[in-house]
């Protein structure tokens, strides 16, 4: 997102308030823009629901969603951070005229597999024919809004982003509730398809304009992927890290069945999604302030390497890269630490206007500090790719996983007001193990810099 963030960080030199607050929106629309789309429309949707829906179907509705969010997204963890490494290498390479082709090619994968594996899902559930082919297609289209993601960062025009945002929630919401009045269940799908069709088109549209290219597809990608099976693994573990807490809820006993394979735990999951709305601000913290700061620094460092600068010149780069890195997550720290704290203190009062009961208060304070600490493990995870550490990263991810998934089946048994404390204290154990393992790695950079690593040819990680 740094590209992005310089032409956000542009707002901010008019050193306004009604211009600061500008960046910090659009940069939040723009990293968080599906999930507080999601959010708002489901939200919207369970509010406004037509009397042609009723109570089972609704639940249907939301839980296929969730369900469409979460394993849509665990699947883009296969492209993510392979897909964003090799389109930055093109940019780097001055072959903007790539980045089309890439795009074509990721649209045909994702599109046949995720709608054939989105349409086995439903059909061996039972479904009616049409209800399993428009649940297919949202799934599909859904899963290209993750991809297309990776592209944004080098689009342009925000605004164009933020306004496709609005226009796409506003068809979704509008659209699923015509329709939903006149075909019920199917035209609830039917709406909530369109809104997410239309931004995956518009979306789509604007990377043909700014990048106009004659070839139409990039085989190369393919051959990369497989090469690169460290960067699959580590974004599959990272996506899987954020959703297994919520999966083991879904498959234990205590869980609300729906289907025989479409089973929730709305009492969790809504805290949690809360949860997730109140770290906001620190991603747009860490695409305005951190990433464009950190990046120059980190480009003039590594520059001084490849033109082999004396070592004094290269010690001063590494001393103003550590300088802003430790500036900048100071300012991340204590920021997104105080709205934190405010949401845990207000928990009664958040929790009561969003509609939730009080039984959820507990669950929202322990998971709002749970995601605060994640917000910290995903700024740290990015930070270390930036230094293509990529055993380190898929260590992470993988630590992140496997501790979320055994302290969350830990608290299983236990009362409701300690649900939600296996994910922060899994969060926590990351958060130290990623910045212990970092911080050790980043000490001996120039060691691993010139010793470990082709300096001319491409920077691979080799210890």
């Amino acid at each position: 997102m740094a590209g992005i963030g310089f032409r956000l960080q542009k707002i901010l030199q008019k050193d306004t308030y009604i211009d600061t607050i500008k960046a910090y929106f659009y940069s939040a629309l723009i990293f968080s823009g599906p999930w507080i789309l999601s959010i708002f429309s489901l939200f919207a949707l369970g509010y406004f629901n037509p009397k042609s829906i009723d109570t089972y179907e609704l639940v249907f509705f939301k839980t296929t969603i969730v369900y469409i969010f979460a394993f849509s997204l665990i699947f883009a963890g296969v492209l993510y951070v392979s897909l964003n490494r090799y389109i930055s290498d093109k940019l780097y390479l001055k072959e903007a005229e790539m980045v089309v082709p890439i795009l074509n090619s990721v649209t045909l994968l994702v599109l046949v597999c995720q709608f054939a594996a989105g349409w086995l899902f439903f059909h061996f559930q039972g479904e009616r024919a049409y209800l399993c082919f428009i649940s297919a297609l949202v799934y599909a289209v859904i899963s290209m809004v993750w991809v297309l993601l990776i592209f944004l960062s080098a689009l342009r025009d925000y605004r164009i982003i933020a306004a496709i945002y609005f226009l796409g929630s506003a068809v979704t919401v509008g659209a699923a509730l015509f329709l939903g009045n006149i075909f019920g269940l199917e035209g609830y799908f039917t709406g909530y398809f369109l809104g997410h069709f239309l931004i995956v088109v518009l979306f789509a549209s604007r990377v043909f304009i700014e990048f106009p290219s004659n070839k139409i597809f990039d085989s190369d990608f393919f051959a990369f992927l497989f090469k690169n099976k460290t960067l699959v693994f580590t974004g599959v573990l990272y996506n899987m890290a954020i959703w297994i807490d919520k999966i083991i809820f879904w498959f234990s006993p205590k869980a609300l069945i729906v289907r025989p394979c479409l089973r929730t735990m709305p009492i969790y999951d809504s805290s949690v999604f809360l949860a997730y709305l109140t770290i906001i601000p620190a991603l747009s913290i860490f695409v305005v302030e951190v990433e464009t700061d950190f990046y120059l620094k980190y480009r003039d460092f590594y520059s001084a390497v490849l033109e082999k600068a004396p070592y004094s010149s290269i010690k001063r780069a590494k001393t103003r890269m550590s300088e802003s890195l430790r500036r900048s997550l100071t300012f991340v720290i204590i920021t997104q630490g105080v709205i934190s704290l405010l949401a845990v203190t207000f928990a009664p009062w958040i929790v009561n206007s969003a509609g939730l009961e009080p039984e959820q208060i507990p669950i929202f304070r322990i998971t709002t500090l749970g995601a605060y600490v994640h917000s910290l493990v995903l700024i740290l995870f990015l930070i270390i790719s930036y230094f293509d550490f990529q055993r380190l990263a898929l260590a992470v991810a993988l630590t992140f996983v496997l501790s979320n998934a055994v302290f969350t089946y830990c608290t299983l048994n236990m009362a409701v007001p300690f649900w939600g404390y296996g994910y922060f204290f899994s969060a926590l154990l990351t958060l130290a193990y990623a910045f212990y393992t970092f911080d050790f790695k980043y000490k001996r950079l120039e060691y691993i810099t010139f010793a470990l690593q082709p300096i001319a040819g491409h920077r691979e990680e080799e210890g």
